[in-house]
């Protein structure tokens, strides 16, 4: 399914509204990733030594518009839905390396803020993505990588279906050193 970029993408859960950004929101980003950034980096690669700038992030915002409207990626911020000014970003999801074809598969990688873990907030954005990616994009195998030392997020896959395939050796770096990670699949029925 080819994304209209005129349309704006939002999705509605009951307690969240998750929604693909524009520039105005880069403060808002810069917040969320400033104020996250020793938690987040236990687990994700590092930022750039760029990335808490308007510069970068208006880049960054462009580029995966431009990955949206190619196809390949989206990535939903999350909010409270009684945030109705969005000034607090909660978590984000991203669909990445969406491949057509006969693999007709993506990866999704999540995080959330510090101070939101623990809620349920990421269990109900999850699920909201994962019917978006089935019945939306008709995208049919969905797959996450994940530190085995992360364990909520393999708790949380687990929870919600997926299925470990194997161990992902050396997959990404992070915090200097190559991880392996966990390998998970979700399969539409």
């Amino acid at each position: 399914m080819k994304i209209d970029p005129a349309q704006e993408i939002e999705l509605v859960t009951d307690r969240l509204v998750l929604k693909v950004l524009n520039p105005v929101f880069v403060p808002v980003i810069i917040d969320y990733l400033s104020g996250n950034k020793s938690y987040f980096e236990k687990y994700l690669p590092s930022y750039d030594k760029n990335a808490l700038t308007d510069e970068y992030q208006t880049i960054r915002l462009w580029t995966e518009f431009d990955l949206m409207v190619e196809d390949s990626a989206i990535r939903f911020y999350i909010f409270s839905k009684d945030d109705f000014h969005y000034k607090k970003i909660i978590g984000d999801i991203s669909i990445f390396n969406i491949i057509r074809s006969a693999a007709n598969s993506c990866g999704v990688g999540f995080k959330i803020d510090e101070s939101e873990g623990r809620k349920g907030f990421m269990t109900e954005a999850l699920t909201k993505v994962i019917d978006y990616i089935f019945n939306e994009l008709m995208i049919c195998r969905i797959e996450v990588n994940i530190m085995p030392a992360n364990k909520q997020s393999v708790k949380l896959v687990e929870k919600l279906g997926f299925k470990k395939e194997g161990i992902a050796y050396s997959y990404l770096e992070i915090a200097g050193k190559r991880e392996d990670h966990l390998r998970y699949s979700l399969i539409k029925k």
